[in-house]
């Protein structure tokens, strides 16, 4: 690669060098023209002021005789008014005769003219026409300019040139290989190097590696048969990878069926155990009655089965509360107003009275477009809850309001009893439970997040065994429409 360089930067270097010459040549010529014409004029000048100022013709011709004599290598004629030869320095064969109709001065040169004749002779003309004593009409002055004259100045700039232009080919060889042909190099290396990952296909006997370029050209050959290779193994990776997404979509959506079905069969199961035990105990107290008791006995065991109905009417009711969807009652809601609402009605309740209440609420928290049923059901359910897990000792409920950039949270936070580790997952599950028999139905957290989830919210549980339960619920912060300002709750 580096002799191709170098041959074209050479070949680039001489036809710059040629045409340098050739406009150095004929700036030589025309400054040689220019000084010639400059003599003749002179000259020209002389001998009409020789003649004008001759007072015979004799004194003409003899003054003309002393200029050829004391001047080698004056060339001059005069011409009569047919355009004839009266007498001068020189012959003049070739130049032809003056214009004599127009007087004036004349130049005009003959030959020398670029691109080959200025290595031949050329001859600079000045005629001079007008009036002049003695029958001369005319006076023609010419130099001629031999080829030997430029031939110093020629043969210097000529070695000038070549030195130069050697001095430009090492120099520019120099930096072209510093520049360009050691980066190809390195190029040439990482791409064979790239290429290697794939066999690179072998190349025609014209083709064979014999410089850098090529041999780049062969890596990256190689390495885009690679990449192409590659793009069709991914395309049927990617065929592949979507097959299995649709197998997998396919499986999770049986596993979601599954998940319904064990649902339906673990709510089926709740609903028998809470209904049956006091289906049981109705069905013994009627075989009581059929005993024929006496009236006290009678009228305790109807008063023992009206509790046991009623329980079972209590149960049917959360469980229809939990499937059945309130409707929907949006207006501008004072959230720390509902909160408080919702927390006076377990303060000073029997069995609650040892629990203490705080309320950290957040005081710029603006109003917000909600349903405040399903807030103030959700609230009254999870206080409820916190109060359920603290021991007769009693403890303390904490409910803290705030607002972020996105939503609105309302936590819940107790002392109590808190939930095992592994009960966390399953404490949503319909009629999931950690309380003592009869004392809950496990449907209040269902209730809570079907309701959170109606309203684009989330609710998540935080405990630690013998610690505390901590349920924070958050709803999307939509700031109230003043126009909804009249609808909000009152307390």
């Amino acid at each position: 690669m580096r002799w191709g360089i170098l041959v074209n930067l050479a070949v680039i270097l001489v036809v710059s060098g040629l045409l340098l010459f050739l406009v150095f040549s004929a700036s030589l010529e025309r400054a040689g023209v220019a000084a010639r014409t400059h003599q003749a004029g002179v000259l020209l000048d002389l001998i009409a002021r020789q003649l004008t100022t001759a007072t015979t013709e004799y004194e003409m011709w003899e003054r003309v005789r002393l200029l050829c004599k004391r001047r080698a290598g004056v060339r001059f004629l005069l011409y009569d008014s047919k355009g004839r030869v009266l007498g001068g320095c020189g012959a003049g064969e070739g130049l032809g005769g003056p214009v004599l109709s127009v007087p004036g001065r004349r130049i005009q040169v003959l030959g020398g003219h670029l691109p080959i004749g200025m290595f031949k002779e050329a001859t600079v003309i000045i005629d001079d026409t007008g009036e002049f004593p003695h029958g001369v009409r005319s006076i023609r002055s010419y130099l001629k300019i031999p080829p030997t004259v430029f031939e110093p100045s020629r043969r210097l700039f000529a070695a000038y040139l070549v030195i130069t232009q050697a001095a430009l080919l090492f120099l520019g060889y120099l930096l072209f290989h510093r520049t360009v042909i050691g980066p190809i190099r390195e190029v040439a290396g990482i791409a064979a190097k790239a290429a290697g990952i794939a066999e690179t296909p072998p190349l025609p006997d014209t083709l064979r590696l014999k410089t850098d370029i090529q041999r780049i050209a062969s890596s990256l050959r190689g390495m885009v048969l690679k990449i192409l290779e590659d793009r069709d193994k991914m395309e049927s990776m990617i065929e592949e990878l979507r097959r299995i997404n649709r197998d997998l979509e396919t499986a999770q959506q049986g596993l979601i069926r599954s998940e319904k079905l064990a649902g339906v069969g673990r709510l089926a199961a709740g609903v028998a155990h809470e209904i049956g035990n006091p289906l049981q105990i109705v069905l013994g107290y009627v075989e009581l009655l059929d005993m024929d008791q006496d009236s006290d006995t009678r009228r305790d065991i109807l008063s023992r089965m009206d509790q046991e109905l009623r329980r079972i009417h209590t149960i049917l009711e959360r469980l229809l509360d939990f499937a059945r969807p309130m409707p929907e009652n949006v207006v501008a809601s004072d959230i720390n107003e509902l909160v408080t609402e919702c927390g006076s009605l377990m303060e000073g309740r029997k069995g609650y009275r040892k629990i203490e209440f705080e309320y950290v609420l957040d005081a710029d928290l603006p109003l917000l477009e909600t349903e405040p049923e399903k807030l103030r059901q959700i609230l009254v359910n999870l206080v409820f809850n916190a109060a359920d897990s603290i021991p007769e000792s009693g403890g303390k409920i904490i409910i803290s309001t705030r607002s972020t950039e996105q939503a609105l949270e309302i936590a819940v936070k107790d002392t109590g009893a808190g939930i095992a580790q592994e009960n966390l997952e399953k404490i949503f599950d319909p009629f999931f439970t950690t309380k003592e028999p009869g004392k809950g139905t496990g449907l209040g957290l269902a209730v809570c997040a079907g309701l959170v989830e109606s309203l684009g919210g989330a609710i998540n549980v935080e405990s630690t065994q013998g610690q505390g339960t901590t349920v924070l619920v958050s709803v999307p912060m939509a700031p109230a429409d003043p126009r909804n300002l009249n609808s909000a709750p009152q307390k």
